[in-house]
């Protein structure tokens, strides 16, 4: 892998940080995606990965704005148990579609975890918002599993 993608993933002391980094999640998703189905140009998994690469960039899109709706008040509340480098996804611009599946896999899988763990955090702090986590936790599973595993 050669380049470094350019996404931002905080520290987790605050519930503004947890949602800093859960917008990092989707925005390097979202790249991810985009880098792949670049690799995959002219492949049957070409359109998988635009139509997950889409998906990622609206769920950043409603992240932001459930940020800017309901989390105002809560945006300080410190957190605990969290550690920002258990869910760091790959940041590596691959070099090749088995690469980009890879990690894909990889940032899929840690981002379920992510948003598992989050849902508890949040159930503490703002119920609403554990709903989200856990339906986020769930669609990164479902993410996962349709990332090819290999080509060909």
């Amino acid at each position: 892998m050669g380049l470094t993608m350019d996404v931002y993933f905080p520290e987790l002391t605050s519930f503004g940080t947890l949602l800093k980094f859960s917008l990092a999640l989707e925005e390097a998703a979202t790249a991810l995606y985009t880098e792949a189905a670049r690799l995959a140009a002219d492949t049957p998994v070409q359109q998988l990965l635009e139509g997950s690469s889409q998906r990622h960039a609206r769920r950043g899109q409603q992240l932001e704005q459930l940020r800017r709706e309901r989390l105002n008040e809560v945006v300080l509340q410190p957190i605990s148990g969290m550690l920002r480098e258990q869910y760091l996804p790959v940041q590596q611009v691959p070099d090749s579609l088995e690469q980009a599946l890879g990690g894909l896999i990889d940032l899929e899988h840690k981002s379920s975890r992510f948003f598992d763990d989050a849902a508890v955090v949040a159930a503490n702090v703002l119920g609403g918002v554990e709903r989200v986590f856990t339906r986020l936790a769930r669609d990164n599973r479902a993410l996962g599993e349709q990332v090819p595993r290999q080509t060909g």
